[in-house]
């Protein structure tokens, strides 16, 4: 029996979480959800996923820092992270790619994304 993906959204944002879990619903992921940086860091933990999507504005601790403490967490260095921000500028997506994300999708988004 195949085990769904486990997808871990990340996003203070009611609406962005509901948004993200109405494109992914009934398509075989196991959906996970946080609602801050802290709660991200122990939801990857306890559940490792196999892509966690991040939004980079977020109160206490924003997106960059998340992806960076993964990072350097050797059992989740290497889960995939993709950026959701409305920062679609050159220098937002610098500290992305610093921080170690993987890619970006940028908001709003659309399904085809």
């Amino acid at each position: 029996m195949q085990q769904d993906s486990t997808i871990l959204i990340v996003d203070d944002e009611q609406f962005g979480r509901d948004t993200l879990e109405g494109l992914l619903t009934n398509r075989g992921y196991e959906l996970v959800f946080a609602h801050n940086g802290p709660e991200a860091l122990a939801k990857a933990e306890a559940t490792t996923p196999d892509v966690i999507l991040l939004d980079v504005m977020m109160p206490e601790m924003n997106g960059f820092e998340v992806c960076k403490r993964i990072r350097a967490t050797p059992h989740l260095a290497e889960i995939p992270i993709i950026l959701l921000t409305a920062l679609g500028d050159y220098n937002s997506r610098l500290m992305g790619i610093k921080a170690g994300a993987d890619d970006f999708i940028t908001k709003p988004f659309d399904a085809i994304e």
